[in-house]
């Protein structure tokens, strides 16, 4: 379903890989974290194939990934798979998950991509799909994510020289303009009927 320290391909600007921690410990998948994983070819509902609850599927974390089992159903979804899966057509797998807080992290490669490295995760499905994300395996996530922000706090950048200055220059502009406000409202509330001081 998954498999660790891979990249993905390309997801707009950014690419993704999965901590081999990030499903818990190595072994059967822990379903007290995970509640309940189903597969569905292409991660399509209608196209249920197998569920952990009824124990039609069954999900493990080894050192390379997500491995998992499936006793496909004497349906035309099940019989489908079987099929394609046969001809070579589902070759790749996939997978759906949620994020944890804290589960993200994110850093800039050597060419200036994005990675977004996924630490912790609840897993929602597995799926045999054509068209993979990850050539290893796939992911099926969220694909909006603000690049912008994302360098942003990867590359704080301290003001510019002279900045400083300009705000000082500013603050003290503001003050003169309000001093010579009030100088200017004092007078006037001084000046008599016609004009001369009191």
């Amino acid at each position: 379903g998954a498999v660790f320290n891979s990249q993905s391909r390309d997801l707009g600007g950014w690419v993704e890989e999965i901590d081999p921690a990030a499903f818990g410990p190595v072994g059967p998948l822990d379903l007290a974290v995970h509640t309940r994983v189903i597969a569905r070819a292409e991660h399509d509902s209608r196209l249920l194939l197998g569920t952990t609850d009824a124990g039609t599927l069954r999900v493990a974390v080894d050192d390379i990934g997500l491995p998992y089992s499936v006793d496909l159903p004497n349906t035309s979804a099940g019989r489908d798979a079987a099929e394609l899966a046969s001809r070579g057509d589902y070759s790749h797998s996939s997978f759906a998950f949620r994020i944890l807080p804290d589960g993200v992290e994110w850093r800039e490669n050597a060419d200036g991509i994005l990675v977004r490295r996924i630490l912790r995760a609840v897993l929602i499905d597995v799926a045999p799909v054509a068209d993979p994300a990850y050539w290893a395996a796939t992911a099926e996530l969220q694909r909006s994510v603000d690049l912008d922000a994302v360098r942003a706090a990867l590359h704080p950048q301290p003001p510019a020289p002279g900045d400083w200055e300009n705000a000082a220059t500013e603050r003290s502009a503001a003050r003169l303009s309000r001093k010579e406000h009030t100088a200017l409202a004092t007078r006037s509330r001084g000046r008599g009927k016609n004009g001369g001081r009191k």
